[in-house]
């Protein structure tokens, strides 16, 4: 387990009202129907009883990949209708309005009016999926660390209100614990998406993004305040090359 420098999440600060708006309009917006196939994972199996090498593998990655591509299929949702109301001339309805607040708030950013901010756009966007599962990978040594067991944690994201999450031994750390693998996948892209450490990698993915093509590969050499490894990249674009054709296979965008 590396030593990161992951943030706690803050809670967002919601519009003023907010839930009176939100009631007036059903939860599709979200594109929460990506997750009506996935059984929530509440307890992650025991990967260590499976022999390491390609079978782990294989099993972590056939449990990993449909939550993260649900995951990034959410924030597109979310993505796309920022970008129609944000082409459109006419104002938008309380409905619309009410989703933005929302979005506004979630992402943490101070949003005036009907307009949608550039920053905003900026952190509601999509990680590439090799990206995630090598992280969670490394974070997690192949689900098999204890956070990852017994907290669902396979990020090794940090906790720092008193008593909260899982202990390290030998250490004052604390790590967080989620309810399933669906809330740690969902908390570490949120974390990227929105942490004041992770503007970098933001930056660089819009500059990519404008370019044509974001890859995992550009964006792991903007991660340098997840871990205080001196040799976290190099990690990562390891894991990378070595993983990414399997990964790739076990993507719903596979067509081999």
């Amino acid at each position: 387990m590396t030593g990161l420098m992951v943030g706690a999440l803050a809670t967002p600060l919601l519009a003023e009202n907010f839930e009176s708006r939100l009631a007036l309009a059903p939860e599709p917006f979200d594109g929460l129907a990506a997750y009506d196939d996935l059984d929530p994972i509440t307890e992650l199996p025991d990967l260590r009883k499976v022999p390491a090498g390609p079978k782990r593998k294989a099993a972590f990655f056939e449990l990993l990949v449909p939550i993260i591509e649900a995951e990034n299929a959410r924030i597109a949702a979310q993505r796309d209708w920022l970008r129609a109301i944000a082409e459109r001339d006419t104002p938008l309805d309380e409905y619309e309005q009410a989703r933005l607040a929302e979005l506004c708030g979630r992402y943490r950013v101070e949003c005036r009016g009907q307009e949608v901010d550039g920053r905003l756009l900026n952190r509601v966007d999509t990680l590439p999926l090799e990206l995630v599962v090598i992280q969670a990978v490394e974070e997690s040594g192949w689900g098999t660390s204890r956070f990852a067991r017994q907290g669902n944690n396979l990020f090794g994201m940090r906790c720092f209100t008193g008593g909260c999450g899982l202990g390290q031994q030998g250490s004052g750390r604390r790590y967080q614990a989620f309810d399933s693998v669906q809330d740690a996948v969902r908390a570490y892209i949120h974390n990227l998406n929105t942490h004041r450490a992770y503007e970098r990698l933001r930056t660089r993915r819009a500059e990519l993004a404008r370019q044509g093509t974001v890859t995992a590969e550009a964006l792991i050499a903007t991660l340098d305040n997840y871990a205080v490894r001196a040799d976290y990249k190099d990690v990562l674009l390891s894991l990378l090359r070595t993983n990414s054709d399997l990964i790739q296979r076990h993507s719903s965008d596979d067509t081999a």
